[in-house]
């Protein structure tokens, strides 16, 4: 073990600490931030596994627990960060326990006594690691382009670059590694990988945008922000932003969200503006994160209106969701029932009795 390794490691370390100490005190009450700090406490013990000294069979679990929950704790934060309307699905903490008990028992798993079993243990963990960093990377290319705050989508791409394939060429690397020698100069070149890459996000968390975290966070749900009467305005509208305003409002009761498919770009182009200002004017000004959760607003409330209303009541559900501008039934559903607690059966049951 070479001084430069031990220099680098150490460094790394030494800068993950900080930002977990900046994670835990700001951002502990959020998901989000959670998971990135349980992220983090899990990158430090991965980094300072190899230079601690000999440790009993307890230490090692003790250790090892958090790197294993290495890729969990990264889809985990992605989706939370990414996802504000939806819950984590239940087979996915099934995947992280399995990916957890695997990594364990293969690490842990008495070699003299069951070699053929620790093998296909590891053997295992591989793609499931992998798995887990995969869906972590879905998350994050999920929707951006319907994702309005503009500081999570330079996050988005930050992490999608940096740490998500960082993450993929360790598991990897792990794996092949471990049929044969790890060439000379490796473990320092990741020490130094390591430690340039905690640097910059203790530069990022600590120094050049100590409030971009804050902003990229999941704020309160959106079907809870009024249109008409945003919480926040960052600042006044001028001119130009209020003409676009006032084409945007006359836009969508028009029916412009019908449109199916339709993105930002599109609705940027149907009123003669530019995409960047059109996310600024409803981020900034009518205070929605996400485009397709603003779409949401306008298309369920006509289906409100359309399902309580007995001149329709003959009409099918899917009619509603397709004439609204739903691809299929499952996402009317889901936007649906984020809004009403309710299926859109079950509320057109309610409202108009039998």
């Amino acid at each position: 073990m070479t001084a430069s390794f031990i220099f680098f490691t150490g460094s790394a370390c030494a800068l993950l600490l900080l930002a977990a100490a900046k994670l835990a005190i700001s951002y502990r009450h959020q998901p989000a931030g959670r998971w990135l700090l349980v992220l983090i406490i899990g990158v430090f013990f991965y980094l300072l596994r190899p230079v601690l000294p000999d440790r009993g069979p307890l230490m090692d679990v003790l250790v090892d627990l958090p790197t294993e929950l290495i890729p969990g704790a990264f889809w985990l934060f992605a989706f939370a960060l990414c996802s504000e309307c939806e819950r984590f699905p239940r087979w996915g903490w099934a995947l992280i326990a399995m990916s957890l008990a695997v990594g364990l028992a293969a690490a842990h798993l008495d070699a003299g006594h069951w070699p053929a079993l620790r093998h296909w243990l590891y053997l295992l963990k591989q793609p499931l690691q992998l798995g887990l960093l995969g869906a972590g990377l879905v998350a994050l290319l999920r929707q951006y382009q319907s994702d309005l705050v503009e500081s999570r989508r330079n996050l988005r791409a930050v992490l999608l670059i940096t740490i998500g394939c960082y993450m993929l060429v360790v598991v990897c690397a792990e794996f092949l590694f471990s049929y044969q020698p790890i060439p000379a100069g490796v473990p320092t070149l990741h020490a130094v990988l390591a430690s340039g890459l905690a640097l910059a996000a203790c530069l990022w968390l600590l120094a050049l945008s100590p409030g971009a975290l804050s902003e990229s966070l999941p704020q309160a749900a959106e079907s809870e922000i009024e249109e008409e009467l945003p919480e926040k305005e960052s600042q006044p509208l001028d001119e130009q932003q209020r003409q676009l305003l006032e084409k945007l409002q006359s836009h969508m009761r028009n029916g412009g969200y019908r449109h199916t498919g339709l993105t930002i770009r599109e609705l940027a182009e149907q009123l003669g503006t530019q995409e960047y200002m059109l996310r600024a004017l409803i981020n900034r000004h009518l205070g929605h994160r996400n485009f397709n959760e603003y779409l949401n607003r306008f298309r369920i409330d006509e289906a409100s209106r359309r399902l309580a209303d007995p001149k329709q009541a003959h009409l099918p559900v899917l009619t509603i969701a397709l004439d609204i501008g739903y691809r299929s039934l499952s996402p009317f559903n889901a936007a649906f029932k984020r809004r009403h607690n309710q299926t859109p059966t079950e509320y057109r049951r309610q409202q108009l009795p039998i």
